[in-house]
């Protein structure tokens, strides 16, 4: 696959996560908003987020009581870095991540394109006890 295939801006319209039974759940519900960026020079930048985030209780970013801070960190995910595509596979190369862990790191997702509508899977990914595998729908808005 070309990485001009990706360029643009990608909407989100579903997350699943699916466990080795086949049980199927949607990690932020039936109706997440996303991004997701490829530029043309090999960045991207990507963002989910449940729909029905609750605001702070203070208008300052770095403030609030620790309960709501840990529902925004869990309810949102954020990350951008360098790109490249290798065979069916876009790697992330993370410059930065809402999930420090991830900063420095590759995620690779496994693409399946057709015309304006993206798939992005993540290999079989340890969650708590579980293991999982997430697909990101994505619609081609630009």
């Amino acid at each position: 696959m070309d990485s001009g295939a990706l360029v643009g801006r990608w909407r989100l319209t579903a997350w699943t996560a699916t466990d080795p039974t086949g049980t199927v759940t949607r990690p932020f519900g039936d109706h997440p908003d996303g991004s997701v960026i490829y530029t043309p020079g090999g960045w991207m930048s990507g963002h989910l987020s449940r729909p029905d985030r609750p605001h702070l209780s203070t208008p300052n970013a770095l403030g609030g009581p620790e309960p709501e801070r840990a529902q925004a960190y869990a309810t949102y995910i954020a990350y951008c870095g360098e790109y490249r595509i290798e065979g069916d596979t876009v790697v992330h190369t993370l410059r930065m991540s809402l999930f420090p862990n991830w900063a420095g790191t590759e995620q690779r997702r496994t693409v399946d394109l057709s015309d304006d509508r993206l798939v992005l899977s993540t290999p079989p990914t340890p969650v708590g006890d579980q293991v999982l595998v997430n697909r990101l729908h994505w619609i081609r808005v630009e």
